[in-house]
């Protein structure tokens, strides 16, 4: 990772990490039906509850204009895979390896590899009730590095990383 992907990586992190204790614990500002409407939300359409969230945590990182409501969009649907999760994320239990532990088919991870800014929208919030189901952990990072770094300069490198964890955990459980 350079410098700058680190970097940008520890935001991440603090960010997922700081959203995720709010939306657990209430942080005094949400209730369980501010929590279970964020589950319910439409990413493109964010309900209160996310402005919520975000003035508190994210507006430093939303920028302004037309590209404000894009990063909403998109934070939104991060958040909306929180919201599901709840305490399955864990700090450095990565999206790859906790994919294989799920069994999560190779054909969907491609699918998820190949997803546009636009698709993973809505491949996040399943990705996160399809976790949720199975009861796996994960840092849910790894994914907003997925959905943040989209049509960016890092958006290959973050792919590439995400298909070394999934085919390096695979590989692990392949029994000869």
């Amino acid at each position: 990772m350079t410098e700058a992907e680190n970097t940008a990586s520890k935001s991440i992190e603090s960010l997922v990490a700081q959203l995720a204790g709010l939306l657990e614990h209430g942080g005094g500002m949400l209730t369980t039906g501010d929590v279970a409407a964020l589950r319910r939300m439409d990413p493109a359409k964010p309900a209160a509850a996310f402005f919520k969230l975000a003035g508190v945590v994210l507006d430093g990182e939303l920028g302004s204009g037309a590209h404000r409501e894009v990063m909403e969009t998109n934070w939104a649907s991060i958040i909306v895979g929180l919201a599901h999760l709840g305490a399955l994320h864990r700090a450095h239990e990565q999206l790859g390896q906790a994919l294989v532990r799920a069994d999560y088919s190779e054909l969907r991870f491609s699918r998820l590899l190949r997803a546009d800014a636009a698709r993973l929208v809505d491949e996040l919030p399943a990705l996160a009730r399809f976790l949720t189901a199975k009861g796996v952990y994960v840092d849910w990072s790894d994914a907003a590095r997925l959905m943040l770094s989209t049509g960016g300069p890092n958006e290959e490198s973050v792919r590439r990383r995400l298909a070394r964890d999934y085919y390096r955990a695979l590989a692990g459980t392949v029994t000869t």
